[in-house]
């Protein structure tokens, strides 16, 4: 909120006279809408079902599986010849924000290249997922076959603690404790 000066005398004055621009710029400023919250992140993926395996296995349930999907809608808003995918959205099952993981296996045209070999490639190239047990959940997912880059859990800043994996595609997933 802006805060405008108090004027002690109603009359018109030099005060007044300096203040009215602005206060006219107040009153017709046009509202723009802002973003009101985060939505999903997107991972494609050359296997689906390999993938939804990996994610169930860190904790993340099957939301919505959408099957095989071809909507030219998709193709055009990313200026691709075609879109036909399999699409899931994957989430925390105790969630509170609401973000979800868009898992994508793009079947034509498929998918090229790599996911980023190191996490200070320009661009997105890893997620978070809070978790209150950080020790008993690494226990737990080594012995279910989940590789971490690191043999135990990094400290960093104030009582924060991270891991990462990847996942099968290569994508970095980082379990943090503490924030």
């Amino acid at each position: 909120m802006v805060a405008l000066p108090r004027i002690e005398n109603p009359d018109v004055s030099e005060a007044n006279l300096a203040v009215a621009p602005f206060l006219i710029r107040i009153c017709t400023q046009v509202v723009i809408p802002m973003v009101e919250d985060f939505l999903h992140l997107s991972i494609t993926t050359r296997n689906l079902e390999r993938s939804i395996r990996f994610y169930e296995t860190l904790g993340l349930k099957v939301l919505n599986d959408f099957g095989e999907v071809t909507e030219r809608g998709i193709a055009e808003a990313f200026c691709l010849p075609k879109s036909h995918l399999k699409v899931v959205y994957l989430g925390a099952p105790q969630g509170r924000s609401g973000l979800f993981i868009d898992l994508v296996e793009w079947v034509d045209p498929n998918s090229p290249g790599e996911a980023y070999a190191v996490a200070n490639h320009v661009g997105l190239n890893r997620f978070a997922l809070r978790v209150t047990d950080l020790d008993s959940m690494v226990n737990s997912l080594k012995d279910a076959g989940i590789q971490f880059m690191n043999d135990m859990p990094q400290v960093f800043g104030e009582g924060i603690r991270c891991i990462v994996a990847k996942d099968p595609d290569g994508v970095f997933v980082q379990l943090v404790e503490g924030l």
